[in-house]
């Protein structure tokens, strides 16, 4: 029996960050990364973001940037722990009823629609966080220039965890539709609020992620385009989901609409 190794514990439990996943994709990463030989060759483009984003998952910190190869290392050093991590694959593929269904508008990502993700995989399969560039982000929306596309991260419930001024309303209209506000800083004389009242020929697009509460996974619920908006500072958004919401996913985040 091989002996453990030194960070044989740290690894066990990380894994529990990991429960979310049931993005068919990205448990086939774990089975490869768990069952990867020494021998095996160099990591191509997608499998390396592919390990990135796992690697990412599990080391919580901002500080602890690196590559893909250096946590195959890591892995390499800890054969129980790979042993575990394949199983761990195993079970949450048994569990999922995903397709690999890439994201509209991020084809070029490993993301699957309506799959759950933490923010720290986002940000990696999007390439905003690399291996070499690892820095905190606590915004709701992240605006990514070399793609014109920016991201809105939803949290329905906010009851915990937030700040007594941030009173942000947000909820499933229907399959389609899907009510959001903006950030406080956000109007119709802002940088921000007319990106989103010119999106019709300003070239923009917009990706939508919906968590229940936080500290849950993210859902990718794919890009939005713009159906109505009022108020100023924050801004009331109607958007259209291009692809609708699977029944379940619209019946959780329409009912949180009270809270």
């Amino acid at each position: 029996m091989a002996e453990p190794g030194p960070e044989e514990d740290y690894f066990s439990r990380r894994f529990g960050d990991l429960l979310h996943v049931d993005d068919p994709r990205r448990l086939d990463v774990m089975a490869a990364v768990g069952s990867r030989q020494r021998s095996s060759p160099a990591l191509h483009a997608e499998e390396a973001l592919g390990v990135q984003m796992l690697a990412y998952q599990i080391d919580g910190r901002h500080e602890q940037a690196a590559g893909p190869e250096a946590f195959l290392e890591r892995m390499k050093g800890h054969p129980a722990i790979a042993a575990e991590l394949v199983e761990l694959s195993a079970l949450l593929q048994a569990r999922s009823t995903l397709g690999a269904h890439p994201v509209p508008g991020l084809e070029d990502t490993p993301l699957c629609l309506h799959a759950g993700y933490g923010a720290r995989e986002i940000l990696t399969a999007v390439r905003w966080l690399t291996a070499s560039r690892r820095v905190p982000f606590q915004a709701g929306t992240l605006s990514l220039l070399s793609r014109q596309t920016e991201l809105l991260f939803v949290t329905l419930d906010k009851s915990e965890g937030y700040h007594d001024r941030i009173a942000y309303h947000d909820y499933a209209i229907s399959a389609e539709r899907f009510h959001w506000q903006s950030q406080n800083s956000a109007g119709p004389d802002t940088l921000g609020g007319r990106r989103y009242l010119d999106s019709v020929t300003n070239g923009w697009q917009f990706q939508l992620f919906v968590r229940p509460r936080k500290g849950e996974a993210y859902r990718a619920c794919g890009p939005v385009t713009l159906e109505s908006a009022e108020g100023d500072r924050p801004m009331s958004i109607v958007w259209r989901l291009q692809t609708p919401l699977p029944a379940r996913l619209f019946r959780e985040f329409s009912v949180l609409r009270g809270v």
